[in-house]
């Protein structure tokens, strides 16, 4: 039996509902359009690109006059060869195959860490090659966001969305493959958190430290913005210390699915991770929101990967642990085994972007080091997903590195 009905209790105890779909399936949303993509190279791109929205009867969707934001994984100013942030040639790929079809109104659009101002956005799209789009597609500089309703039920009643992505007919999320310190994986689902503005990405982590609180939060999120058509970029992915300390891996695939959920889960598999370990994938199938049994895989095949990606730091004791195992061994053994991030202080270039970036405020900057505290740490690792100079690893409380 699939111990996300666990989950399913959870639920029912801490939100007094029953766990249920929560937002009702369209045509084909069961399909997973999995390709296998070589290279970077444009003609490549463009090709897989084609095969996965005839796969998935795209094309139906679109209508003349139509206002498309396309809304890539733009964490931080990394260069493209560093498989931080989703490929422009891939971004560049979508854009043409839309334009192709009529649709000329296409925003590139995300919230990347720290401060959602005009000047952040031009440095990140600078460094990551999105500049290259000029001409088939406009770069969001509109630095707004709207208040959304969730749907009847969430437990969340409304998310703060950048205007693009609020006001856009139609959402295409185009994601990086990575393994991530907290979530364990990042995918689709977690791509969307880059809906939310700046740092109120932080206040998000602060409001819910739990695991399980965040993966729901994260799968209302999904549930309210609704991405049309997710693509995930897997030519070249990320594995280790995710999403931006791990190393570069070669996976040679692209995925595309209007079901973010499912997609999710046979990315997953092909990274070698069992997807009921990544606690939003065990939530969503849990309240109902894909059945497992009722994927279908279309293109080239999903092959999982014979050697498993390596796993984050954080997820290699406790806090990757069942959720039925956490109780009884946590009381005791958290004390030790909780993960904590630690400075390495020569490596530490004093930038502030830790301390901006965490949800309880504990980091501060002295004498140009930053100071991270153990007390009152809630285990997000904000701070060591946003360092550029990955001074920041992590370690037991006890001082090991893991």
């Amino acid at each position: 039996m699939f111990y996300g009905i666990r989950l399913d209790m959870y639920l029912k105890a801490c939100y007094n509902q029953p766990a249920k779909p929560n937002f009702e399936t369209g045509h084909n949303m069961s399909i997973v359009s999995v390709r296998k993509t070589e290279d970077y190279g444009q003609d490549t791109l463009d090709r897989a690109v084609a095969k996965h929205f005839d796969a998935l009867k795209i094309a139906d969707d679109l209508r003349p006059g139509m206002k498309v934001t396309v809304k890539p994984n733009l964490l931080t100013a990394r260069r493209p060869n560093q498989a931080v942030t989703t490929h422009p040639n891939l971004i560049l790929a979508v854009a043409k195959w839309l334009r192709e079809r009529g649709v000329d109104d296409i925003t590139v659009a995300d919230s990347p860490a720290g401060p959602y101002h005009a000047a952040n956005l031009r440095t990140v799209y600078g460094v990551s090659g999105m500049n290259a789009l000029e001409g088939a597609a406009k770069l969001n500089y509109d630095t707004g966001w709207k208040e959304i309703t969730c749907p009847e039920g969430f437990r969340n009643r409304s998310f703060n969305i950048i205007n693009p992505i609020a006001d856009a007919d139609y959402i295409i999320n185009v994601a990086k493959l990575k393994t991530h310190s907290m979530t364990t994986m990042s995918g689709g689902i977690k791509n969307m958190f880059g809906s939310i503005p700046g740092l109120q990405k932080p206040e998000m982590h602060y409001k819910y430290p739990k695991q399980e609180d965040f993966a729901n939060m994260l799968l209302e999120l999904a549930g309210t913005v609704r991405p049309n058509v997710t693509v995930i970029d897997a030519v070249e992915a990320m594995e280790g210390n995710g999403p931006n300390s791990g190393d570069r891996r070669f996976m040679g695939f692209t995925l595309a699915s209007r079901d973010v959920f499912a997609q999710d889960y046979i990315a997953a598999g092909m990274m070698g991770i069992e997807p009921k370990t990544v606690p939003m994938l065990e939530l969503a199938v849990a309240k109902g929101l894909f059945s497992p049994s009722d994927i279908t895989v279309t293109g080239d095949g999903a092959q999982t990967n014979p050697k498993p990606f390596k796993l984050p730091d954080s997820k290699k004791f406790l806090g990757f642990l069942p959720n039925f195992m956490r109780g009884p061994v946590s009381k005791g053994a958290a004390l030790i085994l909780k993960p904590l991030p630690h400075l390495t202080e020569a490596k530490c270039i004093g930038c502030g972007k830790c301390a901006e970036s965490c949800p309880p405020h504990l980091i501060k900057i002295a004498g140009g080091k930053a100071r991270i505290p153990q007390k009152g740490c809630i285990s997000c690792f904000c701070c060591q997903e946003v360092c550029p100079a990955h001074a920041i690893e992590v370690r037991r409380r006890l001082g090991k590195t893991l």
